[in-house]
């Protein structure tokens, strides 16, 4: 599986501090020894972001963010994959963010397309 550095790193201090891990045995358990699952995850996700005095943020924001951010970088493929959708459709209604923002790129070749000759600074 192919995971990002930061993550790697996350792994590898975890794992400098188990003893020994079985094949079967979780990397990141909860406190009973169980899966972590969102009813797990999200009260301590709170106390970090209310410790670092960041408020409103959930769990589907961060997986929002994330899937945005390989939409825009890679592909909606991609992203509707990490999602584990098939239909990418669900990942462009729900997930991935659109920006406001005009590519400079698109904007200049706009510009050198349809302004007009006054507008333009080269005539």
């Amino acid at each position: 599986m192919a995971i990002p550095t930061f993550t790697a790193h996350a792994v590898r201090r975890r794992l400098a501090k188990v003893e020994s891990l079985g094949l079967d045995e979780l990397l990141f358990p909860s406190r009973g020894g169980t899966p972590l699952t969102t009813a797990n995850v999200r009260p301590q996700l709170g106390q970090v972001l209310e410790g670092a005095g960041i408020k409103g943020v959930t769990p589907h924001m961060l997986r929002r963010t994330v899937v945005t951010a390989v939409s825009t970088d890679a592909c909606i493929e991609l992203a509707s994959e990490m999602l584990g959708h098939t239909d990418t459709k669900i990942a462009v209604q729900h997930y991935i963010q659109r920006s406001g923002m005009v590519d400079p790129a698109r904007a200049a070749l706009l510009d050198r397309a349809f302004a007009k000759a006054e507008e333009c600074p080269r005539c």
